[in-house]
């Protein structure tokens, strides 16, 4: 059992090594944190790196309702096995925070587009990456949590031609970084005709809060507003 949560602002999901906590702490300007994860290993980790850290499951966080003020997940639910799961971590930090939910990972929706021009982005191909949630799964999922009053989906980091070092020629093999001449295959100069980025990000802004949805994306940088739900 979880014990102390009402002592910290914020909870991060997977919290890995502690990049993710110290990111919101600083964007968010909250002096207190925790990251939860399944691993052991990785809870000690953060710790070692000077964070708090418990072993926990953020699928099971219902019975600490509005605990914090809102919960980060950062390149966290890609590495889910599906979107039935992502969809029950989102329902948990609904129940488990009382202001919003913060949400920022790789972006996957021009995955078919790339593919129709002989190129993928690398992370699309991941063997970690099982969870490709596209904004319209974002959007499915956000818009059916009871506690969920308001959200926006954006894209960050636009990416305008295959020159882009994230883009790789559809044969590369998989599990790779950025594209590098002479390491990687060659790939054709390809400008984009259509909207692609490096991330997606959603904020969720919850019942019975006082914080608004430009109040949250004010503090964090994004290009595009990919979609709103009050408009």
């Amino acid at each position: 059992m979880l014990t102390g949560l009402n002592d910290y602002d914020f909870i991060d999901f997977g919290c890995s090594k502690g990049g993710s906590i110290a990111y919101a702490a600083k964007a968010f300007g909250v002096p207190r944190g925790i990251g939860i994860d399944i691993s052991p290993e990785k809870v000690e980790a953060t710790r070692q790196a000077g964070f708090e850290a418990m072993l926990a499951d953020a699928r099971t966080l219902s019975a600490y309702p509005k605990a914090v003020s809102f919960v980060t997940m950062l390149d966290f639910l890609e590495h889910l096995p599906g979107i039935s799961d992502a969809r029950t971590c989102i329902l948990s930090a609904s129940e488990v925070a009382k202001d919003f939910i913060f949400i920022r990972q790789p972006w996957f929706d021009s995955d078919g587009y790339l593919m129709s021009l002989g190129l993928k982005l690398y992370w699309s191909d991941w063997r970690g990456h099982p969870n490709a949630m596209t904004s319209l799964e974002f959007h499915n999922v956000l818009s059916r949590i009871p506690n969920i009053e308001d959200f926006r989906i954006y894209g960050r980091d636009p990416i305008l031609d295959s020159d882009h070092p994230a883009v790789h020629p559809i044969g590369s093999p998989i599990d790779q970084h950025e594209w590098k001449a002479g390491t990687h295959d060659p790939k054709p100069a390809v400008p984009f005709d259509r909207p692609v980025f490096k991330q997606i990000m959603c904020i969720a802004i919850l019942k019975g809060s006082s914080t608004t949805l430009e109040e949250v994306e004010g503090k964090v940088p994004w290009d595009t507003v990919v979609f709103a739900s009050g408009a």
